[in-house]
């Protein structure tokens, strides 16, 4: 039972790498060729002494940080699923209907909650995507994307 965890590792990242030598992954590097030259973040990173430098501090930042953050939405998330959930639960009884309903019922409205605000979410992620891949792309030295 021990081994599982590795064994999956070894086999997901197997199976990511034949599919990168095949080919397949060639839309996804094509669409972070086109967010790395997006007009906000072409000029990024372009100083001359300090360009790369930079790149690997976003590059560093951004992976090393990135999990500590969705730690803290996730739990974010968690705590106002909860809440909600409580304050749906009379309803429910009011109503009659079964208890198990809630946790679809809040679900499906943290989805469309999400989604109505993506406007306000998305762009700023979608920013910091296209940085990350512009950094990508001037760190290693490829001025068009993702290095083969």
């Amino acid at each position: 039972m021990r081994l599982r965890y590795p064994i999956w590792t070894l086999v997901l990242g197997t199976a990511a790498l034949v599919a990168f030598g095949a080919g397949a992954l060639a839309p996804v590097e094509q669409w972070l060729r086109g967010l790395a030259a997006q007009p906000g973040v072409r000029d990024a990173f372009s100083d001359p002494d300090y360009g790369r430098v930079d790149a690997l501090t976003l590059l560093l930042s951004v992976f090393l940080l990135t999990p500590f953050g969705i730690l803290l939405l996730a739990l974010a998330f968690v705590f106002v699923l909860i809440v909600v959930a409580l304050l749906f639960e009379p309803v429910l009884r009011a109503f009659r209907l079964p208890e198990w309903l809630a946790l679809p019922v809040v679900l499906l409205g943290t989805a469309g909650g999400a989604w109505a605000a993506s406007g306000f979410w998305l762009p700023p992620s979608l920013h910091v995507l296209a940085l990350v891949a512009r950094a990508w792309s001037v760190y290693f030295g490829t001025p068009d994307g993702v290095p083969r």
